[in-house]
């Protein structure tokens, strides 16, 4: 699939980004409770923010100048307040003044100008209560201000411009933690639906390696409650504390941080529960199953219910529970804020009804996210199969619970779909060598039978001549014969229309009686036959005909292919409720065939067998033991041949013997 994530580089590289995006996010809505704390998404625009933020540098300011402003009671020089407060480097003017209206300090040069009344972009007063050289207190004020248009590149024309971006980027910064929020979700959903992936299929009772995976389900969910709650705890001591209101930067480092830690926490907890999901361990690795499976095995139950419900079952189940759970808690909490003493959500501990919403969010996102990816996954797999893609390796590791099932019915489907391919092209090719070996077949006896015949009605010949060529037109006349007795059997047998007439047969007597025949055939070819046939009747069920047919194709292919001058084993052996008869023969030549390559029809490529058949007494053998309930196998090894058939033993017999 496109959204795998296979490699361990790449996996580390999914990690990393998702950890990044998390802290983005989080940077993200920092930045959104800074700016929510300067009013900027309120109707007061930047004014608070603009106000706010000159208030807080000028009392800094306060201090400076107030400290300058006892030196020069005390007699001392500040010239210094002029290089600090230079009318070309900074914005600021300040007066201290007595109570009496007299200028006792100001940075303005005596050139210098400044309307107090038009040219002030701010100003703020505060009460001055100084001590001179002598210890005497004098009583002033001190008024700050900032020149309009804020003119000098100093601190407070930084601090405007930032507050001027801050109210541009209010509303992206918004956009921008849901698009890092969402990315970090798709990217932990990613790395779930690639744990595990490799080539191939994962069986269902493999255990997994990892020690977190093995831990059990529900004591895990309250290890992962405990940590992420105590981080939260710290966050909100570090604000209980101070550090936010004192040193704003550094809080935002320590927020950062600890959002670091629970987003790993959450990582880590993804990572299992996808493993759990995939190797179907999820319920079945918790304390409660456990406990129950312990007393159900005590009590001599079997696991039922819930957990041999259908997927589809357990997933209504499931989401209906959930729902039911957040319906009478949503109630509780309600019941709560209205019966509260003060009645108002400020005095209201909503802390704990919106962890529990994260919590329910986050299990019903993950079970829906992966619903969806293996949904995705089949219907990719069934489009696949619709198109005729039989080639595809469907890798099942994503996949849990019925989801897994029904690709294993797909690949099921594939593989008949394969075999069906196999066998209809197998089918083709046996098709056209049946034309072309049948045309071959009867064109050369029949060819004989012309020539011969015409031979013979031209009375050309001697009366010698006349005998041979009358035998040879009655040989090629039986051979035709055969070849069409055999075709027909071969149709029949394909069309599902032969069908045997059983009875109950003594096998040792009836193969004895067919040797006895076959035995002048066997003489001629100096064959012996070697038998062994137990002196206990050994009844079958079979149909007589069918079995001469086979055992005469049998004898028939040992007396055409047989070494002369060598012993025909036959045998007949009992076992349980089966009988047992085996032909063996050593071959003339080596037989280069597979016993495959032999039961197939017209099949003359191997040199030992490729004259006087037609190739078809094998595969009509077999056939015809198939339809008595039989089996029929043959074994080849170099120039060994041997056939074995096995029946049924009379049920009457059976009896009987017991």
């Amino acid at each position: 699939m496109k959204y795998m994530i296979k490699s361990i580089s790449d996996k580390i590289t999914a990690v990393f980004i998702y950890l990044l995006l998390a802290e983005l996010a989080v940077a993200m809505f920092l930045a959104i409770d800074c700016l929510a704390d300067y009013r900027f998404y309120s109707g007061e625009g930047t004014s608070y923010a603009v106000g706010e933020t000159m208030r807080v540098k000028t009392n800094s300011e306060f201090e400076y100048i107030e400290h300058f402003t006892e030196l020069m009671l005390r007699g001392e020089s500040y010239d210094d307040v002029y290089i600090r407060y230079n009318t070309e480097n900074s914005n600021v003017v300040f007066e201290v003044v007595d109570l009496a209206g007299n200028l006792m300090l100001t940075n303005l040069r005596e050139n210098e100008t400044f309307d107090t009344q038009n040219e002030v972009f701010y100003v703020n007063t505060k009460p001055l209560f100084l001590y001179d050289e002598s210890g005497n207190v004098t009583y002033g004020k001190m008024h700050v201000y900032l020149r309009d248009g804020l003119p000098a590149n100093d601190s407070y024309h930084l601090a405007n411009n930032l507050i001027r971006i801050a109210d541009f980027i209010k509303y992206p910064i918004l956009v921008l933690l849901v698009v890092f929020l969402l990315a970090s979700i798709v990217d932990l959903g990613m790395i779930m639906a690639s744990i595990g992936s490799r080539s191939g299929s994962r069986e269902e009772e493999e255990e997994p390696d990892r020690f977190i995976d093995k831990i059990p389900f529900d004591l895990l969910i309250i290890i992962m409650i405990a940590i992420v709650s105590f981080v939260g705890v710290l966050i909100v001591l570090t604000s209980v504390a101070g550090i936010k209101q004192s040193n704003l930067v550094l809080w935002n480092a320590v927020i950062l941080l600890l959002a670091l830690i629970i987003a790993s926490v959450l990582l880590l907890f993804s990572i299992t529960l996808a493993t759990r999901i995939k190797y179907g361990h999820v319920y079945r690795n918790t304390l409660i199953f456990k406990i129950i499976a312990g007393i159900r095995k005590k009590s001599g139950k079997k696991n039922e219910g819930y957990f041999k419900v259908p997927f589809t079952g357990k997933v209504l189940i499931t989401i209906g529970l959930i729902s039911l759970v957040e319906i009478l808690v949503t109630l509780f909490f309600l019941f709560q804020y209205r019966t509260h003493e003060s009645g108002t959500l400020s005095e209201f501990k909503f802390i704990y009804f919106a962890v529990f919403q994260l919590v329910v969010t986050f299990i019903l996102s993950s079970l829906f996210f992966m619903m969806a990816v293996n949904l995705y996954h089949l219907r990719v797999s069934s489009k696949k199969l619709a198109h005729g893609n039989l080639d595809y390796s469907d890798d099942t590791t994503i996949l849990f619970g019925d989801f897994r099932e029904i690709s294993n019915d797909f690949e099921f489907i594939k593989d008949d779909m394969i075999k069906a391919m196999e066998e209809k092209n197998k089918s083709a090719q046996l098709r056209n060598e049946l034309i072309a070996n049948i045309s071959h077949d009867i064109k050369t006896p029949l060819t004989s039978i012309i020539n011969y015949s015409d031979i013979v009605s031209s009375g050309g010949c001697s009366d010698e001549e006349l005998k041979n060529y009358l035998g040879v037109i009655s040989h090629q006349s039986q051979k035709l014969n055969d070849l069409l007795q055999s075709l027909i059997e071969v149709s029949k047998i394909s069309t599902g229309q032969i069908q045997a007439n059983f009875e109950s047969l003594d096998i040792g007597l009836y193969l004895s009686q067919i040797i006895d025949e076959y035995s002048p055939a066997l003489a001629s070819k100096g064959l012996t036959p070697d038998i062994s046939i137990p002196d206990e009747s050994i009844m079958i069920m079979c149909d007589s005909s069918m079995l001469w047919r086979i055992f005469e194709n049998l004898i028939g292919n040992a007396v055409k292919y047989a070494m002369p001058d060598t012993r025909v084993y036959f045998e007949v052996t009992k076992a349980d409720d089966r009988a047992t008869v085996s032909i063996k023969n050593v071959s003339a030549q080596k037989i280069t065939l597979s016993p495959e390559e032999l039961l197939q029809r017209f099949n003359r490529n191997d040199k030992s067998r490729s004259s006087g058949g037609n190739g078809l007494g094998l595969s009509i053998a077999k056939s015809f033991t198939e339809v008595q309930n039989g089996t029929f196998e043959i074994d080849v090894d170099g120039d060994l041949f041997k056939a074995v058939l096995t029946f049924d033993i009379a049920k009457d017999s059976a009896e009987e013997q017991k």
